[in-house]
């Protein structure tokens, strides 16, 4: 699949990711209304109280905009619940009236072809009622999922050219934690239980740490004192602490004990080895004029022959780091796609990048599903979340 033109087509479509939450806002209930609710036999209120009904569950992100500003306002737990079973619903809701749509149009023309096969004899109300239960189900299975503590998942990486002394080295990736009113201080503890009980040499944290402010989010972000490794916990940012204030976020990362990687590294000493730890920003700093991504400047100084690991919050940045000599680069950002088939849209803008391992030559990405997700979208569905453990090897 050719990802650079799908991108460009869905730009072409919808300009950017706003207009194309406002676009689906609208788009979405006209079509359900049009396909679902003007066909039934019911008399005009109830069908625009139907339609009433729909409008407001798929407006979610116009609403929140209007009201509060943002497309994720610190709303409580259970409103961001409710409001993602209800939004969720609606998606699901135009994709199984879709579906239902092409396989009546494909049944149609093989009716032309065959006169003998049977009609559909389902009226407008049993479709309505089968596909809105479906969808309700489906939202709410997802939502719970989104909103999960994550499990872990173990991840062989044989690395070309490691040393013996670094065979078995072990790191745990976390990746978009999106701590917020919807992942809150206990979910954001059982996280940090589940890391430190691998015991791990070596904690990475690859951006977007959190939705919301470091002052209001305190409480929620203090179980990240307690991480531990003998080896440290490193990160870099994403894209979203700069939505919410980079500099803030930057000390907010400092004062939590995380070792912020700033296209800077840090070399370790690892049984007598040299281990370069790199980390660049990330491309949004281009929105507020702030240091881009810059690979070279991060490894400047770094002994050559040293492994070396850089943290990238987008695992668009692997060419690039190929090109720099680096072994490994971990990255998240894509959420593994959330849903199954949503994937292929999200890896259209992340250069085919979805989720797990990729090796171009001696050169290794891993791309972590994240732990968490965008609060604005809480659904996962056949994509879970994860802890990263990644134990690196020498090739036998």
């Amino acid at each position: 699949m050719d990802f650079p033109a799908v991108r460009f087509i869905l730009m072409v479509f919808f300009g950017d990711h706003v207009a194309m939450l406002r676009l689906l806002a609208t788009v979405l209930p006209l079509y359900l209304i049009i396909r679902l609710i003007v066909p039934l036999r019911r008399p005009l209120w109830l069908k625009l109280v139907l339609a009433a009904i729909l409008i407001v569950c798929s407006a979610k992100y116009p609403l929140f905009e209007f009201f509060y500003g943002t497309f994720t306002p610190p709303l409580p737990r259970w409103a961001m619940i409710a409001t993602g079973i209800s939004h969720g619903t609606v998606v699901f809701l135009t994709v199984l009236c879709l579906l239902r749509d092409l396989f009546a149009l494909g049944w149609l023309l093989a009716r032309h072809w065959r006169p003998g096969l049977p009609a559909c004899r389902l009226s407008a109300g049993r479709w309505l009622i089968g596909l809105s239960l479906i969808a309700v189900l489906l939202a709410t299975v997802a939502t719970w999922q989104g909103l999960r503590v994550p499990e872990v998942r173990h991840i062989r990486l044989e690395v070309p050219h490691l040393p013996r002394a670094l065979d078995g080295l072990r790191i745990v990736q976390l990746s978009d934690l999106h701590i917020s009113t919807s992942f809150q201080r206990d979910w954001v503890a059982s996280i940090v239980k589940t890391t430190n009980a691998l015991k791990p040499d070596l904690i990475c944290i690859t951006g977007d740490l959190a939705d919301g402010q470091p002052d209001e989010l305190a409480e929620d972000l203090s179980p990240l004192r307690s991480l531990h490794a003998p080896l440290g916990v490193f990160s870099c940012l994403g894209n979203h602490e700069y939505y919410w204030g980079y500099a803030r976020w930057a000390q907010a990362s400092r004062d939590l004990g995380l070792h912020l990687l700033e296209n800077s590294h840090m070399v370790l000493d690892v049984k007598g080895q040299a281990v370069v730890m790199a980390g660049v920003t990330d491309p949004a700093a281009q929105r507020f004029g702030l240091p881009l991504p810059d690979i070279g400047k991060a490894l400047t100084g770094a002994p050559p022959d040293a492994l070396r690991i850089l943290l990238a919050h987008r695992p668009a940045l692997f060419p690039r780091s190929v090109e720099a000599g680096v072994d490994i680069q971990l990255s998240g950002h894509t959420h593994g796609g959330q849903v199954a088939g949503l994937d292929l849209v999200v890896a259209a803008f992340n250069d085919g990048f979805r989720a797990g391992v990729y090796q171009l030559g001696a050169h290794l990405l891993y791309v972590s599903s994240g732990c968490a997700l965008w609060p604005g979208f809480p659904l996962r569905l056949l994509v879970p979340s994860e802890i990263t453990e990644l134990t690196l090897r020498a090739p036998r």
